[in-house]
């Protein structure tokens, strides 16, 4: 039986935040002490790691413990963005076992720490296996690091998200077990006897049909549909949005395709992408991916409503996928640029999560970007919510 319970805590002390969070966390577990433990944290408990490091090696007693902190947390209770806050997940159970790892010096070493996450994962391919990923995402390219993992292991699920935090640090930290670190990916692998369920949510939907690049170079859009790629952009917008083209990139951006073999970008299957500049005497637009001519793309527009209507469809299916069955936990990994800032009143997504799967031990964090699959394939996304939900297997 796997014996899962969260706890979270506002408390401006770390050390009152730290035991508080623990102890409700076994408390709904049921359980004096656990085997494994997930730990997010705002950046505010960061202006000393040796508190949160004294005060989590204290309260996990021996645990497996990894970590991250986050410009916000997310649990069952509510979300925290922008102030001090503390959530853990504690695990208890003998079908699961769970194996953290850190790999520091994360910068321009992407591809390397991939390809010894991916060394680790080999042990348990012939198992059912998620690998958590948290990568510094001031530091760190994490589509290499995937990108590495495939090649050394092909296919196996990762999820996770950017650490991040909400400027007051001006870095990123990542736990595990009693080392606290910054440029470096905190993660671990989750193998055993459960089923998995991941699906994500898009926060920017397409405001245009599909469209085909006919002309780029590198990041460059030149040409699509065969007509100037500026000129395309910029039909597409309205009203404020078209008077003033750099508020413009903060609502508007490309949907590109998730798997690049089948070259759709239908159903949700696109990633967005920004846009991260234009030249209108030259009728171009730059993106922050490479591109390809012929490939598929949509734009899309970051909505609040929009992004609820897609929350509720993501929820629909998993409530679908699970049958009747209640998660034994759930893992939900959202983007910074979600929650009061999109949806211009805090708690959405949480609130959503509980009203349509009910209530159950639910952790999250808010990221500088999400990682999940979709396609057959790992990928980087922006914008999104992720959520991974664990049942026991039948």
């Amino acid at each position: 039986m796997i014996r899962a319970g969260v706890g979270q805590s506002t408390e401006a002390s770390t050390e009152k935040a730290v035991e508080q969070a623990f102890a409700a966390a076994l408390a709904q577990a049921g359980i004096r002490q656990a085997e494994m433990a997930l730990v997010v944290f705002t950046a505010e408990h960061m202006r000393d790691q040796e508190r949160l490091r004294n005060a989590v090696s204290h309260a996990s007693n021996q645990a497996v413990v990894v970590g991250s902190s986050a410009a916000g947390i997310l649990t069952g209770e509510g979300e925290v963005e922008g102030s001090h806050g503390i959530a853990v997940l504690a695990l208890a159970c003998d079908q699961l076992q769970a194996n953290a790892f850190l790999f520091e010096s994360l910068r321009g070493h992407d591809a390397e720490a991939g390809a010894r996450i991916a060394k680790l994962t080999r042990a348990g391919l012939d198992r059912n296996l998620v690998t958590l990923l948290m990568p510094d995402s001031y530091n760190g390219q994490a589509q290499e690091m995937l990108e590495a993992m495939r090649r050394e292991i092909g296919y196996s699920p990762v999820i996770g998200a950017g650490s991040s935090e909400s400027g007051v640090a001006g870095a990123t930290f990542q736990l595990c077990n009693d080392q606290v670190a910054t440029n470096a990916v905190a993660g671990l692998h989750l193998s055993g006897s459960f089923e998995s369920f991941i699906d994500i949510t898009q926060g920017c939907q397409p405001i245009t049909e599909p469209l085909v690049i006919t002309r780029a170079d590198g990041n460059i859009i030149c040409e699509i549909d065969h007509r100037p790629a500026f000129d395309v952009f910029t039909s597409v917008l309205k009203g404020p949005l078209l008077e003033d083209l750099r508020r413009a990139l903060m609502y508007v951006f490309v949907g590109l395709p998730a798997d690049r073999r089948r070259n759709t970008v239908g159903g949700g299957e696109y990633l967005v992408r920004n846009i991260i500049g234009f030249d209108s005497e030259n009728k171009i637009i730059a993106v922050a991916d490479e591109v390809n001519e012929g490939q598929a793309m949509i734009f899309t527009l970051r909505d609040g409503q929009r992004a609820r209507d897609d929350l509720g469809q993501m929820l629909k299916r998993q409530a679908q996928r699970l049958a009747g069955k209640k998660p034994a936990f759930g893992v939900y990994f959202n983007c910074c640029a979600r929650g009061a800032s999109l949806y211009g009143i805090p708690g959405i997504d949480s609130a959503y999560i509980r009203q349509v799967l009910g209530d159950f031990p639910l952790i999250g964090m808010f990221g500088g970007y999400e990682l999940a699959p979709l396609g057959g394939a790992n990928h980087l996304f922006a914008y999104t919510g992720v959520l991974a939900l664990i049942a026991e297997k039948n």
